[in-house]
């Protein structure tokens, strides 16, 4: 049991590190709110820990980030609007990971789904709140960032699969 604690913590460590750098690689570039970049290793996180540590990695990444890097800002509240959707896709896909037998495709697609809603939702709040055009402005937040959930969905069930054959992933009870 305690290997296993230790292996979710040092896990826990890479998410939120790999969370940080990606980001920041990404924005060096303008790619940034295009790719979700942080929304990467927050996915991926899903397929091997238990959704409590999922859901923290989701809520630290962005938190942390906006303390070193000012992105994403808090004012506007853009970073609540990221918490609020990273920790809706690390929970749909660590819960359905750890309950269902479904490809992994499908999991993401499902946890990619719901975080897009909470984001249309937030962000049409956040837009009225702010005097804009709630649901042009909702619209436009969930759009932008069609690039990086194709990517994800592309790239992130092959990577995720190709990382449970490792050591430092691979657990008894993870299935693929």
């Amino acid at each position: 049991m305690l290997h296993v604690r230790n292996r979710h913590i040092a896990l826990s460590g890479l998410f939120v590190a790999l969370g940080l750098m990606l980001p920041a690689l990404f924005h060096a570039v303008g790619l940034g709110s295009l790719f979700l970049p942080m929304f990467w290793p927050v996915a991926l996180a899903g397929f091997f820990l238990p959704w409590p540590f999922a859901a923290a990695i989701a809520v630290l990444t962005p938190v942390l980030s906006s303390l070193l890097t000012g992105m994403p800002p808090v004012s506007p509240p853009i970073l609540h609007l990221m918490v609020a959707e990273l920790v809706s896709l690390a929970l749909v896909v660590s819960l359905l990971y750890q309950t269902v037998r479904w490809n992994l495709f499908w999991i993401l697609l499902a946890g990619l789904a719901v975080s897009r809603l909470v984001c249309f939702l937030a962000a049409r709040m956040l837009a009225e709140w702010l005097g804009l055009p709630a649901a042009w402005s909702a619209l436009a937040m969930v759009v932008k960032g069609v690039p990086g959930i194709m990517g994800m969905l592309l790239f992130l069930p092959l990577l995720a699969r190709r990382l449970k054959q490792e050591t430092l992933f691979s657990d008894r009870n993870d299935h693929v």
